[in-house]
C-alpha cells in the first residue's frame, strides 16, 4: 500500500527538492503541498487517509515545531516528520519534544528519506489496525452522539443513561455539547464553572491533563464536560476546536456521550460527522415526529449524515399513548430502532433531586439494552457480553428483577384473568337461565289460575287447571315441573339448569286464583 505524504514548507527550494524526491520514491505519493500553517487542517480534512506530514522547522516564521506540536494533539495517529537544516542529537529532541517520528535533513538522501518515511508510516499503520481492534486498551474509545428532533424530547436524559450504562467496566465521559441551553449539570447536581468552551483556545494543543481539569467527576464513575453557563457564549465555538474535542475525548474515555441538542450549527455538524454512532431522540407527538423527519432531510443535505446512518430512538413510549411504534416508523420515514418506555413519577422524581443517573427503572433497563446494541454496532461486538454483565450491572439487576417478576405476574395473572371471566360468564348464563325458568313458571301460573277461577271448585277443576298450566310450560320445561292447585292460588315450580352440581336453581312463582262472581 502506497505510503501517502503531506509535505508543510514555505520555501520554494525545498518544496521543489523534496517534490522530486518523492516522486521517484517507489511506495509513496505525496498527496499535496501547503506553505503556510492555517492550511494543514484543511488539507488533512480533504486528505484523511494521509499517512505521514512532513514539516519544515522554518514554516510560518521558524514556527515549525509550535505547528507540529498543535498539529499532533489534533491528529495523534498522524506521523509526523521534522524537515530541518541538519540532523543532530539537538534537533531529534527539539523534534521529540513537538511529536514528531523523526527528522530528515534539506540534503538527505533519497534513500535515507524513503527510509525515514516508511518507518513513521509503519508506526502510523500499526496504531490505527491497534486502535480499531478490540483490544485498544483504551487508546480510541467509541463516540455517540444524541440529538433531539426538537427540544424537550428528552435528549439529556437518554445521554445520562447512556453513560450510566456504561459505567463500572469502562471510562465513561459525557459532553454536553447544547452549548446555549445545555443542563447536564443540573440533571446531575455538579455545580461547574469551567465548560467546553473554555477549551476552543486551546484545541490545537489538547491534552489528557487539560481535559481532565476541564471536566469534573460525577457519582457513578462519569466524567462531566459541561456547556457554558452563558448560553451567548456558544458562537465561540468552532468546527475545529469541536473536532480536536471529539479526538481527545477518543484517546480519553472507552466510550464518550455527546449531547448535542436539537439545533445545528457548524460545530455541532461537526460533532455529528464524527461520531461512531448518532441517535436521534423523538417522543410520541406528531410535532417531534414531523420534526424528526425535517431534521434527517436536512442532515442528508447538508451532508452531515446519512438516514441509514442514524439511530431514531422512541423516547417517553406508553401504552396509553395513541401513537405507535409502527405509526411513528412511517411518520419518520425510517425504522425506530429502539423504544424507552416513560419512567413515570419515580423517574420524573429522580430528575427533580438529580439522581437520575443513581437511580433504576424500566427506562434505565431499556437504556442498558440500546447502549450494548450501540457498541456491538460500533465494532465492540466482542466484549458485548461483558457489557452486559459489568457495564450493565446495576442497570441490569433490576432490570432482571422487573423482567422476572413481569415473567412471573404474567404466568399467574393470565390464568387467573382466564378464570375469572370465565366464572362471569358461567354466571351471567346461569342468571339467563333462572330469569327464563321463572318467566315460564310466571306464565303458566297465570294459565292454570285463570282456568281454576272460571270452573267451579273440585278435583275436576282442580285437574283442568294442572293440565293447562303443563301446556304453558311447554316440552323442554316440564320435566320436574310441579303445579300445585290450590283454591285460592296456583304455584308452579320449574327446575333451570345448574353448573354447580348440587345447587337448586328452580324458579318458583305463585299466582292467585281469582273467581267470577
Amino acid at each position: 500500500m502506497s505510503t501517502k505524504v503531506l509535505l508543510a514548507s514555505g520555501d520554494e527550494r525545498t518544496l521543489e527538492r523534496y517534490t522530486q524526491i518523492l516522486a521517484e520514491a517507489e511506495g509513496i505519493t505525496l498527496a499535496q503541498v501547503v506553505r503556510d500553517a492555517s492550511a494543514i487542517p484543511d488539507a488533512l480534512l480533504r486528505f484523511p487517509d494521509v499517512d505521514v506530514l512532513v514539516i519544515d522547522d522554518q514554516l510560518d516564521g521558524g514556527r515549525g515545531l509550535v505547528v507540529a506540536r498543535s498539529t499532533g494533539a489534533a491528529n495523534p495517529l498522524l506521523g509526523l516528520v521534522m524537515l530541518v537544516d541538519q540532523t543532530g542529537p539537538d534537533q531529534l529532541a527539539a523534534a521529540m519534544d513537538s511529536g514528531a517520528r523523526s527528522v530528515i535533513s534539506r540534503a538527505s538522501s533519497l534513500a535515507e528519506v524513503v527510509a525515514r518515511l516508511e518507518a513513521v508510516a509503519q508506526w502510523v499503520g500499526a496504531a490505527r489496525s491497534a486502535i480499531s481492534s478490540d483490544a485498544t486498551g483504551g487508546r480510541g474509545g467509541t463516540v455517540i452522539a444524541v440529538a433531539g428532533a426538537k427540544g424537550g424530547v428528552g435528549t439529556s436524559v437518554l445521554s445520562l443513561l447512556l453513560a450510566q450504562s456504561y459505567a463500572g467496566s469502562r471510562t465513561v465521559g459525557v459532553l454536553d455539547f447544547d452549548l446555549q441551553s445545555g443542563d447536564l449539570a443540573a440533571y446531575l447536581g455538579v455545580h461547574t464553572r469551567r465548560s467546553v468552551v473554555d477549551l476552543v483556545d486551546i484545541a490545537g494543543e489538547m491534552t489528557g491533563r487539560i481535559l481532565r481539569e476541564t471536566s469534573y467527576d460525577v457519582p457513578g464513575g462519569i466524567r462531566l464536560l459541561s456547556a457554558p453557563n452563558d448560553g451567548e457564549r456558544e458562537e465561540e465555538m468552532t468546527a475545529r476546536a469541536a473536532r480536536a474535542i471529539i479526538n481527545a475525548l477518543r484517546f480519553q474515555f472507552d466510550v464518550s456521550v455527546i449531547d448535542v441538542g436539537s439545533h445545528l450549527t457548524e460545530a455541532t455538524a461537526a460533532v455529528l460527522e464524527e461520531a461512531d454512532t448518532t441517535l436521534l431522540v423523538v417522543t410520541p407527538d406528531l410535532p417531534a415526529l414531523r420534526s424528526a423527519r425535517r431534521t434527517l432531510a436536512m442532515w442528508e443535505r447538508l451532508v452531515v449524515r446519512q438516514r441509514s446512518a442514524v439511530q431514531v430512538v422512541l423516547n417517553r413510549q406508553n401504552r396509553r399513548n395513541e401513537v405507535t411504534e409502527q405509526l411513528a416508523a412511517k411518520i419518520v420515514e425510517t425504522p425506530i430502532h429502539a423504544v424507552v418506555p416513560d419512567g413515570g413519577t419515580a423517574f420524573e422524581s429522580a430528575m427533580n433531586t438529580a439522581t437520575v443517573t443513581q437511580a433504576s427503572g424500566p427506562a434505565h433497563v431499556a437504556a442498558g439494552r440500546l447502549g450494548a446494541r450501540l457498541l456491538e454496532r460500533a465494532g465492540d461486538a466482542g466484549t458485548v457480553d461483558e457489557a452486559v454483565d459489568e457495564a450493565l450491572a446495576e442497570a441490569r439487576s433490576g432490570g432482571r428483577r422487573a423482567r422476572r417478576g413481569d415473567a412471573g405476574q404474567a404466568a399467574i395473572d393470565l390464568p387467573i384473568a382466564f378464570a375469572v371471566a370465565l366464572l362471569v360468564l358461567l354466571a351471567c348464563f346461569q342468571g339467563l337461565a333462572w330469569g327464563a325458568g321463572h318467566l315460564v313458571a310466571r306464565n303458566a301460573a297465570h294459565e292454570a289460575a285463570r282456568t281454576a277461577g272460571l270452573l267451579p271448585w273440585g278435583p275436576s277443576a282442580q285437574d283442568q287447571a294442572r293440565h293447562d298450566g303443563f301446556d304453558r310450560l311447554g316440552a323442554p320445561w316440564r320435566d320436574g315441573a310441579v303445579v300445585a292447585v290450590g283454591e285460592h292460588d296456583v304455584r308452579v315450580s320449574v327446575g333451570t339448569p345448574s353448573l354447580v352440581p348440587g345447587l337448586d336453581m328452580s324458579a318458583s312463582v305463585s299466582v292467585p286464583v281469582q273467581r267470577e262472581r
